[in-house]
């Protein structure tokens, strides 16, 4: 068979999978949205992380929930952009972990649990020295991370 040949059938096998596609989706024509339900294929994982407070003061330990996330996965926890541990997920998709934030300075910290898989969701606590110090619930047991509760920018360069 000649390569004139070869390419024209594999045109025509590859113009037979698309019309296929097609007609397959034909019976949806005209349905809502919700009626077919694509988010099942989209949205496999939502995830969720929880925190038991959400102010205290410095010298505060908060203890994070992750859940939703893939089973057994290595997640990465974030503080402010900077990376200050990592957990593994159960086999339900759930971790958990403790912020310390001895020596923080008073402001925002946002938390943020992502796995592998782009995956991900936050949390945002305050410290504040006129709030108590808080802990995390009696039983609640994680791995220990600090922070400094500084940001990490990316620098600006401009060539004039």
């Amino acid at each position: 068979m000649s390569q004139e040949r070869k390419e024209a059938v594999y045109r025509l096998i590859i113009t037979a999978f698309v019309l296929l596609g097609g007609v397959l989706l034909l019976p949806y024509v005209g349905h809502a949205r919700a009626a077919i339900n694509w988010e099942i294929f989209g949205g496999a994982y939502s995830p969720d992380l929880s925190v038991s407070d959400n102010t205290g003061s410095p010298g505060s330990q908060f203890g994070f929930t992750g859940t939703g996330y893939q089973p057994n996965r290595l997640a990465i926890v974030f503080v402010n952009g900077q990376v200050v541990g990592s957990v593994t997920t159960d086999g339900n998709g759930t971790a958990t972990f403790i912020i310390d934030t001895t020596g923080v300075p008073d402001g925002d910290l946002t938390v943020v649990m992502e796995t592998d898989a782009n995956v991900s969701a936050f949390k945002t606590i305050t410290v504040d020295s006129t709030e108590p110090v808080v802990s995390p619930p009696g039983g609640f047991s994680g791995p220990l991370f600090g922070t400094t509760g500084n940001s990490t920018f990316l620098p600006f360069v401009s060539r004039n």
